[in-house]
């Protein structure tokens, strides 16, 4: 069943939140019950500048990049220097043209991409720095001559709205390898939100194993161990919410890329909106999600 959420306004941007049902898989709680004794006590706290949070209060909000904080603005130019980059690193650039970008890591999609010139994960893999030095400079090159991407609505307020509130850490979980996550940041002037490592393309090809790794990264952080529903993955592809439901964490699906707000909801995120715009209303729907 599909409810609008009451901490939504009615003319603002649609939240769709999937209400619990009889027989549902709980998969933070399968997760837990793997997990034994290294769950932490629910009346542990977390000590902030502000004041203390019980350990059950604290949400990491793990933020895809593509189409949910950024829209790339010269697209077509982009893509574009990455076939001259894949041809300067590997001799061809595939079947690049004809793979599906959305929600795929990089390494995924240079696989797909060169696979049929005999070229194999492992020779991606050998290559990882000079892919991640090429994109980057690609990105500085764009980015001297002219905009390059702006941000989705409502990115910046909420990104504010949450480094001031100790319920909430801001990372990152995106198929883009980790140099060029940085330097697509830097270039849209928000990399400074994300002071906690989360989970990047160059980390693994399947996107379904980056939650876990950036649990293990901001756990070891933070000193102590977080229940996968303690993590909020924000992402506009199935493959967001697919990776979120593989891990047990909550997933909060925006319509902000290239799917529509039907298109997610086909996938049962735990909440949907149509973008990020309503700062307080996110914020609220975070906090109970």
């Amino acid at each position: 069943m599909w409810l609008i959420s009451d901490s939504m306004s009615k003319t603002g941007p649609l939240s769709v939140v999937r209400s619990p049902l009889a027989g549902d898989r709980n998969p933070s709680a399968e997760a837990r019950s793997r997990d034994g004794d290294n769950q932490p006590n629910p009346d542990r706290l977390i000590t902030t500048t502000d004041h203390a949070l019980r350990t059950t209060d604290f949400r990491v909000v793990l933020f895809d990049i593509d189409g949910t904080l950024i829209k790339t603005v010269r697209r077509s130019e982009y893509r574009e220097l990455i076939h001259e980059m894949l041809l300067d690193v590997f001799g061809t650039c595939g079947r690049i043209n004809e793979v599906d970008f959305a929600g795929k890591t990089d390494l995924a999609i240079y696989r797909e991409a060169l696979e049929c010139e005999g070229i194999t994960p492992a020779h991606i893999r050998e290559r990882l720095s000079m892919i991640e030095a090429a994109t980057v400079e690609i990105l500085n090159h764009l980015s001297s001559t002219g905009q390059v991407f702006q941000l989705c609505p409502g990115v910046r307020e909420l990104l504010d709205a949450l480094s001031d509130d100790s319920r909430f850490l801001p990372s990152l979980l995106t198929g883009n390898v980790e140099k060029l996550a940085e330097a697509k940041l830097r270039v849209a002037g928000i990399w400074h939100y994300f002071q906690r490592r989360g989970a990047f393309g160059s980390d693994d090809e399947d996107r379904d194993h980056l939650p876990a790794i950036a649990a293990e990264r901001i756990s070891a952080h933070l000193g102590r161990a977080l229940m996968p529903g303690q993590f909020i993955i924000v992402g506009d592809t199935p493959r967001d919410i697919s990776c979120a439901r593989h891990f047990g964490a909550r997933v909060l699906a925006v319509a902000s890329g290239q799917h529509t707000v039907d298109q997610l909801r086909h996938y049962s995120p735990d909440a949907l909106l149509a973008d990020l715009s309503d700062t307080p209303a996110v914020v609220a729907l975070l906090a109970e999600t």
